[in-house]
């Protein structure tokens, strides 16, 4: 879990009124801040190893999502885009005083961060995505038997609303099966869907948010990420740009990873040998390493 002492949690409001869960590191002077946006059912805690081998180095900050667990809602979001949370992410920022950060996504987050740097560009030194693409994300997926037995679907799924709209219902029941099981990472090691070292205390509590996910709030932001695309700007696009995709990922490819870096000059990618979807939990120390080179050669040229 992330309990570090110096964790603070706050909340702002968005411009909208939408209220904004974020928790702050490490809130001192620093080199460098570091935004973190997740994916869809893997809230701040996804973070957790990342966060622990880079706090020493930077100030972090870590937001969840409207309606997504920590950042509550008193109803369903009745529709959410993109655009919208590049705008609550701006609202994190400018509440913490912060007027350039890097920005770390993982999974949908590099789609908020192209988004972010499309809208705000001085607001953003550089983007680190991680199993993540510019847009359309579940279009031409390909699953991995065991997840596709897991989740009751044909191994090759083509389509992006539209097998969202089919099987959400399929998803459910997935999420009342895991209810069943008293430790569901040691279940989706078996299955091979994460690294079998994960820590399973952590995984097994982002797990447990997952399941606790309003379906109608979930279906919207996976139809918003569905729908957007920020392919177009990545050509043009004049920020450093760090990919790094997980050679296990079956739910975003690292060949869709490598994609999205060849398209932006000067972008450096790397693969990670044997991680999953779940690189930031899995391989946080080479990560942190990685990431660190990165920035000290790109952006703060040390």
């Amino acid at each position: 879990m992330i309990d570090f002492e110096s964790m603070r949690s706050r909340t702002c409001i968005s411009d909208d009124g939408k209220s904004i869960t974020y928790h702050v590191i490490n809130d001192g002077p620093s080199t460098h801040t570091l935004i973190f946006s997740g994916g869809l059912g893997g809230t701040h805690l996804i973070w957790t190893a990342l966060a622990r081998a880079l706090r020493a180095r930077y100030r972090l900050i870590i937001w969840d999502y409207p309606g997504l667990t920590a950042s509550p809602s008193p109803s369903p979001i009745a529709a959410v885009s993109v655009s919208d949370l590049a705008s609550f992410q701006k609202t994190v920022m400018d509440t913490e005083n912060v007027e350039r950060a890097c920005i770390v996504g993982w999974s949908m987050g590099p789609q908020v961060a192209l988004e972010f740097s499309d809208r705000y560009p001085d607001r953003i030194s550089a983007l680190v995505a991680i199993c993540g693409v510019a847009g359309r994300p579940f279009e031409d997926r390909q699953e991995s038997e065991p997840i596709a037995a897991a989740l009751g679907l044909r191994a090759a799924v083509p389509g992006a609303v539209e097998w969202i709209s089919e099987r959400i219902d399929r998803i459910e029941k997935l999420k009342s099966m895991l209810r069943k099981i008293e430790h569901p990472t040691r279940w989706a090691k078996r299955l091979g869907l994460v690294d079998p070292h994960l820590d399973e205390l952590v995984f097994d509590a982002v797990i447990r948010d997952f399941i606790d996910l309003d379906p109608g709030t979930y279906r919207r932001y996976v139809k918003a990420a569905a729908e957007h695309d920020a392919s177009h700007m990545l050509g043009t696009l004049k920020l450093p740009v760090f990919a790094l995709g997980g050679e296990k990922d079956r739910l975003v490819p690292c060949a869709r990873v490598k994609e999205l870096a060849d398209a932006i000059p000067d972008a450096r990618y790397m693969e990670i040998r044997g991680a999953t979807h779940f690189l930031p939990l899995e391989y946080a120390n080479l990560t942190a390493l990685e990431i660190d080179d990165f920035i000290k050669q790109r952006v703060t040229n040390e």
